[in-house]
């Protein structure tokens, strides 16, 4: 499966998505190998990389492929159900982000359950996926990209780590960067998030699990 750019997190400059996804480095400190999975352009690939964390890509496609080994990043191209399945107990942390949004509901449980057989003891897992219960999101955001399926909102997809046997760490939803905003649209935005809560300005829903010992 391939990470296919979020309108809200991934559009714009790599510089954006470095200053979002750059948030969720230390969270694999001491963890790795980290897989991140559709790892697209290899951005998380090279942060993790800066961090002194060792990491692999998988992607299914060959574009993503050959533009994160230009940049000198390990990466296979496969789906990423069938790479989970030959690496048990190999990773201790895996990255998945704006992926599982693309999947019906049958196949994003099977991907997390193929996640927690790939971690090792104690390994994590990040998962970042579109906030429904953001209107502009369910409104329309999330409907610009064809190839999404259906979201997952977080208690849904606290509940789907939960019977798979994750602990659930940490969880919060958030926006990315106020450069997605831009500086035109703070106060509008400012005013939106004042008057609709928790309904708007935060595009984004992050949830951290952890494979625990038995």
């Amino acid at each position: 499966m391939t990470r296919k750019s979020s309108l809200y997190e991934l559009s714009g400059t790599e510089d954006i998505v470095r200053t979002i996804q750059k948030q969720f480095v230390n969270y694999f400190r001491n963890n790795g190998p980290v897989l991140d999975i559709g790892c697209g352009r290899g951005i998380f690939l090279e942060l993790l990389a800066g961090a002194g964390i060792e990491a692999i890509g998988v992607d299914r496609s060959k574009e993503s492929v050959h533009l994160c080994k230009q940049g000198g990043w390990r990466v296979e191209q496969d789906d990423a159900c069938e790479y989970l399945r030959r690496v048990p107990d190999r990773f201790g942390g895996i990255f998945c982000s704006h992926l599982i949004e693309h999947m019906p509901y049958e196949d994003a449980l099977l991907l997390l359950r193929l996640c927690y057989a790939a971690l090792r003891p104690n390994g994590v897992l990040v998962v970042v996926t579109p906030n429904p219960e953001d209107l502009a999101v369910i409104s329309e955001i999330f409907w610009l990209d064809p190839t999404h399926i259906r979201p997952y909102p977080r208690l849904l997809l606290k509940q789907m780590l939960d019977s798979v046997g994750f602990a659930i760490k940490k969880d919060y939803q958030f926006l990315g960067t106020w450069r997605v905003v831009g500086r035109r649209s703070l106060l509008a935005h400012a005013f939106r998030r004042l008057v609709l809560g928790k309904y708007f300005g935060k595009q984004n829903t992050f949830v951290l699990a952890q494979k625990e010992l038995d």
